[in-house]
């Protein structure tokens, strides 16, 4: 993303989040829509992590041209890339309770991917954020029980700041409910914050707003889109792609 000069003590972030699907559609085509963002970090969900699969993640992450800064099995396919204009403080992922039945059906195991990163200001100034990807369950209580399990515990090796402003970005799996709910006491839906909401799934034919950007009430949203990338975007995955262009306060 263009424009690293720091305006009224902010600098600027863009910031997109996808559900990938395994990389399991058109790869060519996901590369193209997630370039298409400019992205200065990327939070993805449903990454391959099986071992038959997981090459696809590194490769997607080297022909964007961008770093893994949180990857891992257990974060149950969330992860987070960036380009090299931020600098990595901290990555990790983490796994999440979940149970390996419900019913007689399995169930998937769910994560979070999360980073600290510092971004560059005028001046020698940088602002710094905490992001995590997330991809929230399909029972209700997991959900609730997984936001706010997210919303307290910084990555390991992150700074001890309290101030430092958070950003969640990930498949919530709910447009509305007690998980999305909980999440928005805490933090702003990007979306709703500039009036630019929009259904993210299915991509084919999008009705629900399962996918949201929630930002730090300090953090200044500009603007909430989705690349248009014509067939790309359905041909890429089942959900659309996120953007948040987003000003970060200075340190």
């Amino acid at each position: 993303m263009g424009g690293t000069s720091a305006a009224g003590g902010t600098v600027a972030l863009r910031l997109a989040s996808a559900n990938v699907r395994e990389c399991a559609d058109d790869r060519a085509a996901l590369r193209r829509v997630l370039a298409a963002t400019g992205a200065d970090v990327l939070c993805l969900q449903e990454v391959p992590t099986r071992i038959w699969t997981r090459h696809r993640a590194t490769a997607l992450a080297r022909d964007l041209g961008l770093r893994t800064v949180a990857l891992g099995r257990a974060g149950a396919g969330t992860a987070v890339l960036a380009t090299d204009r931020v600098d990595v403080v901290a990555g990790a992922v983490r796994a999440l309770p979940t149970p390996f039945w419900r019913g007689r059906r399995p169930v998937r195991r769910r994560g979070v991917a999360e980073v600290e990163v510092r971004v560059p200001g005028d001046d020698g100034a940088w602002a710094a954020v905490r992001v995590g990807s997330i991809h929230l369950g399909l029972d209700e209580a997991e959900r609730h029980d997984h936001a706010t399990r997210v919303c307290t515990t910084p990555p390991p090796g992150a700074g001890s700041a309290a101030g430092t402003p958070e950003i969640l970005a990930g498949d919530l799996n709910e447009a509305d409910g007690p998980a999305r709910r909980y999440l928005c006491e805490r933090l702003s839906d990007a979306a709703e914050q500039v009036g630019s909401t929009f259904p993210t799934f299915p991509a084919r034919a999008p009705r629900r707003r399962i996918d949201a950007v929630l930002v730090d009430r300090r953090v200044t949203v500009e603007r909430v889109w989705t690349p248009d990338v014509g067939a790309d975007a359905v041909a890429a995955t089942d959900h659309l792609v996120l953007v948040a262009d987003l000003r970060v306060p200075l340190g």
